[in-house]
C-alpha cells in the first residue's frame, strides 16, 4: 500500500502544479485578448519549438555540474529528473523543486552532500551566464534602446529606493530573526558554498558548463524575439532583445514571493521593451512570451510524466502462483 501512495504523489504533485499554471495563463490570456485579432501563428509555433529545445538542453547542464564534481550521472536520467524538478518551483515556497532533485539524486547514486552542493554550483554558473548575456546584449546593441527614456531621474529614484528597502528587509530579517525562514535559506546556501570549496572539481569542464549556459541563454533570446514578430514587424535589433530578456530573467529570478519570476519578469521585459515599441504592444509581448513558456513548461513536464502515468498498475492482491 504505500508503494502504491507513492506511485500517484508524483501525478498528483504535478497536477498541483498544472492548476497553479492553468491560473495563471487564464491571468494572462485575458489581458492578451485585445492583441490576439492580429497574432501570425508562424513566428509564435517557431518561437514554443525553441523554448522546448532549450529546455531540453537546459536539462543537461546539471548532468555536467554532476560530472565537474566527478560524480557520473546517465544523460537522459538526469535531464529527466532536472525538467520534474524544475517545474515544482510552482508550488508555494520555493524549496520544492531544490528539495525534489537533491531527493531524486540521493535516490539515483548520487552522495548526499554532492547533490546538495550541485544545486548552488549549478545556480552560480546559471546567473553567471544570464548576467554576461544581459550586460552584453544591453550594452552591444548600442543605440538600439532609448537609454534617455529609461534612466530618467524619477526611474533612478525608484529603483535606488527599491534596492535599500530589499537590502533593508534582508538585513532585518538575517540579523533580527535569525530563526526566520529567509535566514535559514542564506545560511544553508552559504554552508553549501563552503562545501564546494571542499570538493575536487574539474575547472575545464565546469568553463564548458559555463559557456554552454551562456549559449542558451541566447537561444531563449532568439525564441523571445520571435515571439514579438509574432506581433509586430517593427525594426528591432536582436541583440538588444536578447539583452532584454536576459534582464527579465535575472530581476524576476530575485524577486521575493513570486514563483518563477512570474509578474516582475514580465514588467521588466516591458519596461525595457517600451523604449523600443509602444507600451501597450511591450505588455503584450511580455505577456504572451510568459504565455509561450508556460505551455512549453507543460509539454515538457507531459512527457516526462507520460512512462509513469501509462505503465500498467501492479496488481497488489494477486494470489502467488503454485507449484
Amino acid at each position: 500500500m504505500p508503494g502504491e501512495r507513492r506511485r500517484w504523489l508524483k501525478p498528483l504533485a504535478a497536477l498541483v502544479i498544472l492548476a497553479i499554471i492553468g491560473r495563471a495563463t487564464l491571468h494572462y490570456a485575458h489581458e492578451l485578448q485585445p492583441y490576439l485579432a492580429g497574432l501570425r501563428p508562424a513566428p509564435l509555433l517557431a518561437a514554443l519549438v525553441v523554448c522546448v529545445i532549450y529546455r531540453v538542453l537546459n536539462s543537461a547542464g546539471w548532468v555536467g555540474v554532476l560530472r565537474a564534481m566527478h560524480q557520473p550521472m546517465p544523460l537522459t536520467r538526469g535531464m529527466r529528473l532536472w525538467l520534474l524538478a524544475e517545474s515544482a518551483r510552482w508550488l508555494p515556497g520555493s524549496v520544492w523543486g531544490f528539495c525534489s532533485r537533491v531527493f531524486a539524486a540521493r535516490k539515483n547514486g548520487v552522495p548526499p552532500a554532492i547533490a546538495s552542493a550541485s544545486l548552488p554550483l549549478e545556480l552560480l554558473l546559471t546567473i553567471a551566464a544570464w548576467a554576461l548575456v544581459a550586460a552584453g546584449g544591453l550594452l552591444l546593441s548600442g543605440r538600439s534602446i532609448e537609454w534617455s527614456h529609461l534612466v530618467s531621474p524619477r526611474i533612478l529614484i525608484i529603483a535606488a529606493s527599491a534596492g535599500f528597502t530589499l537590502a533593508t528587509a534582508l538585513a532585518i530579517c538575517v540579523f533580527a530573526f535569525p530563526q526566520s525562514r529567509i535566514a535559514t535559506k542564506i545560511r544553508g546556501l552559504l554552508a553549501e558554498l563552503a562545501t564546494l570549496r571542499t570538493l575536487a572539481l574539474r575547472p575545464a569542464l565546469l568553463v564548458g558548463v559555463a559557456l554552454f549556459y551562456t549559449a542558451l541563454c541566447c537561444l531563449n533570446g532568439l525564441a523571445f524575439h520571435l515571439v514579438i514578430r509574432a506581433m509586430t514587424d517593427a525594426p528591432l535589433d536582436l541583440t538588444a532583445l536578447i539583452g532584454i530578456n536576459a534582464c527579465g530573467w535575472l530581476i524576476g529570478f530575485f524577486a521575493i514571493g513570486a514563483p518563477g519570476g512570474i509578474g516582475v519578469r514580465e514588467a521588466t521585459s516591458a519596461f525595457l521593451l517600451s523604449s523600443m515599441i509602444p507600451l501597450p504592444a511591450a505588455i503584450a509581448a511580455s505577456i504572451l512570451w510568459r504565455l509561450v513558456l508556460i505551455v512549453d513548461e507543460v509539454l515538457c513536464l507531459t512527457v516526462c510524466l507520460a512512462p509513469t502515468l501509462l505503465q500498467p498498475r501492479r496488481d497488489v492482491t494477486a494470489l502467488p502462483a503454485t507449484p
